[in-house]
């Protein structure tokens, strides 16, 4: 009988593994190609580690800087970050002039980028904590506006199916370069909602997200972009709105609702929260992209009899001091200053990023429950 012969192996991720004359089963080779990246340090300074023989230049950007990595005799390339305040920062790599998120990392920010959290001591709002979790679920529907497919997430607080309580509902908006599940993945939404209904510092309530973009450019195209608007506006009013309230248990006034929104989303809930006021009585607008005469985006507003204008419980405009958008959110205040309503003005230091974002959503989010007691 003819010796057997010897199980087979494969030679799996040749560029990791730096012997060829050593064959890998796939499972040592899988856990070859595994590198821990990002690893965040004592200090709270975070190591980036990429795996390539071929490149010849490997950057690392985004929130963190600009750094550049070395590679070592084992083709990983490297480098350590400054130490870094608690917050969720945004990076991504650029190998020979082609970016993509780091591959070791599974949070991520679209395709194209990574996050990484430092802890905080005690620990940040957005931070996964040993709490009671409430859950996220994606919506699916066709709209009569947009005559297509769309989606929205919605954010039920712990122990809302064994609950028989109304709640108040924020409808939530994301920015241009985001999706319907941006507030959840990045912006930790869920999270932060948990960690402030475990800390005792909000009232349970549900959060809608819904998908806001649509195919085009709506930066060039302004009859496009009045005509997408017009459409989203309907969408929530007529649509998303009333599906909401007849599935989940939430108090269906003005009063227990809000809107707040980060870039387009602020134009979004600029346009449709402050014309509104009969709907909405907390308004959030987040780094806003109010492009125009505020006074002609909020005409409805202005023409409103003054009794409607007072109505709104809490008005939030909140802007990083070095955000190109902050002469928007300036042009803002003032026309809400002109019209008598009353309104909270935040400039702040930062940037365009969800680095302020998740913070505005902190202190929104006890507005809000204090509102709708």
């Amino acid at each position: 009988m003819p010796a057997s012969s010897p199980t087979p192996t494969m030679q799996l991720f040749p560029e990791i593994n730096p012997d060829p004359t050593v064959t890998l089963t796939p499972a040592a080779a899988l856990n070859s190609a595994m590198l821990v990246s990002p690893e965040v340090n004592a200090d709270r300074a975070v190591t980036l580690r990429l795996r390539s023989a071929t490149a010849t230049v490997v950057t690392a950007s985004g929130d963190i800087g600009d750094l550049t990595l070395t590679k070592d005799t084992q083709n990983i390339w490297s480098t350590t970050t400054a130490p870094l305040e608690p917050a969720i920062y945004r990076y991504f790599f650029t190998v020979d002039g082609v970016q993509f998120a780091d591959p070791s990392n599974p949070d991520k920010k679209g395709t194209a980028e990574s996050l990484v959290t430092i802890p905080g001591n005690p620990p940040m709002p957005w931070e996964v904590r040993n709490v009671p979790h409430g859950n996220v679920t994606q919506v699916a529907y066709q709209s009569k506006a947009f005559n297509a497919q769309r989606c929205y997430f919605v954010y039920t607080p712990p122990g809302y199916e064994t609950s028989t309580d109304q709640l108040p509902v924020l409808y939530l908006l994301h920015g241009y370069t985001d999706d319907d599940s941006s507030w959840t993945a990045v912006g930790k939404a869920n999270l932060i909602a948990d960690s402030l209904l475990a800390d005792g510092k909000i009232k349970p309530l549900i959060i809608v997200m819904p998908y806001g973009q649509l195919n085009g450019d709506v930066t060039v195209n302004e009859a496009f972009a009045d005509d997408f608007q017009q459409k989203f506006e309907q969408q929530i009013l007529t649509e998303i709105m009333p599906s909401i309230e007849k599935t989940y248990r939430v108090v269906p006034d003005a009063r227990h609702r809000a809107m707040a929104g980060i870039s387009m989303g602020g134009m979004q809930t600029a346009i449709i929260g402050l014309n509104h006021p009969e709907v909405f009585s907390t308004i959030g607008l987040w780094s806003s992209a109010v492009f125009g005469d505020p006074a002609v985006l909020l005409g409805r507003l202005e023409a409103a009899p003054e009794k409607l204008k007072n109505s709104f419980a809490y008005v939030q405009v909140a802007v990083g001091q070095q955000d190109s958008l902050l002469t928007r959110s300036d042009a803002l205040d003032k026309f809400l200053t002109s019209q008598k309503i009353g309104h909270e003005y935040t400039p702040t230091p930062g940037t365009h990023s969800w680095l302020l974002w998740r913070g505005y959503l902190v202190d929104f989010l006890t507005r809000f429950s204090d509102v709708a007691q």
